[in-house]
């Protein structure tokens, strides 16, 4: 039987897949801070205000403690989210530059087997740009793509250098190959890579525990106190919701571009 957990964690990047950049942020922050609002107005409606100045001396020690504890914890996952977002960044522009210089390497090499290489590599930059970059949305590899690559090696394979110095470029041909390929198969596990469901799941509880806390405050204004527990819980939103879009670095309010591809000339 599916985890229910595991399977609505799952669903993360089809919703980035089928909502807009702001309809997935008004999904992450509106509901939340509309709750939020709800639940003060029934707990002021439910506990006396009596009651929690007399407990203030333990809630505010304790919620100042959590708070700083979740804050951390945030900023962590903030922070590797985004490491691995500028990994894939470095990694396509890397991956691009492997293939320009693959590309130059071909003019070394005799006809007709340099024209062929030459017209595969084009169809290769031109396949990953307008195919596999929708197909990434999805986490998925463009099966155009991979074929490609594949003749590409076959080419690779067949050729029989003639003198030494074309013995060198096939090695540095096979250099470049052996790291456009890693570097592509990286890119394609980055596409659907997202937060493990535990990580979520203490994310949620940290942010339902934190904004709950926040109530035991005995503000005498009902709606200075709900201002503030609403910015709070928007605050806490707006990060999970920068966290997604980051997660899925092809799709989204930011996304990485296919333009080192595009800027190859291959003349």
């Amino acid at each position: 039987m599916t985890n229910p957990l595991i399977a609505t964690i799952s669903q993360e990047q089809s919703l980035c897949v089928s909502l807009s950049p702001l309809e997935l942020l008004s999904l992450c922050v509106l509901p939340p801070m509309l709750l939020s609002l709800v639940g003060l107005y029934l707990f002021r409606k439910a506990i006396p205000l009596r009651f929690l100045k007399q407990s203030h001396d333990v809630t505010g020690p304790f919620f100042s403690t959590l708070g700083t504890v979740y804050g951390i914890f945030l900023a962590f996952v903030f922070t590797a989210t985004w490491q691995a977002f500028s990994t894939t960044s470095t990694n396509v522009v890397q991956e691009a530059r492997y293939l320009r210089d693959l590309y130059f390497v071909t003019k070394a090499f005799p006809q007709p087997t340099q024209g062929e290489l030459q017209q595969l590599l084009r169809n290769y930059r031109d396949s990953v740009v307008n195919d596999e970059w929708k197909s990434l949305e999805k986490g998925e590899a463009s099966p155009k793509t991979s074929q490609l690559e594949k003749k590409i090696g076959e080419v690779y394979l067949r050729f029989n250098p003639g003198n030494d110095q074309e013995k060198e470029f096939l090695r540095t041909s096979f250099h470049y190959i052996t790291n456009i390929n890693s570097l592509r198969a990286s890119r394609i596990d980055d596409s659907s890579s997202s937060l493990p469901p535990v990580l979520w799941l203490v994310l949620l509880v940290g942010a339902v525990a934190t904004v709950g806390l926040s109530y035991l405050f005995e503000a005498q204004n009902f709606w200075l106190q709900a201002i503030l527990t609403i910015l709070l819980t928007g605050v806490i939103c707006m990060t999970f919701y920068i966290i997604i879009d980051l997660d899925f670095p092809f799709i989204g309010g930011t996304t990485i571009s296919s333009e080192p591809f595009q800027r190859i000339e291959m003349n």
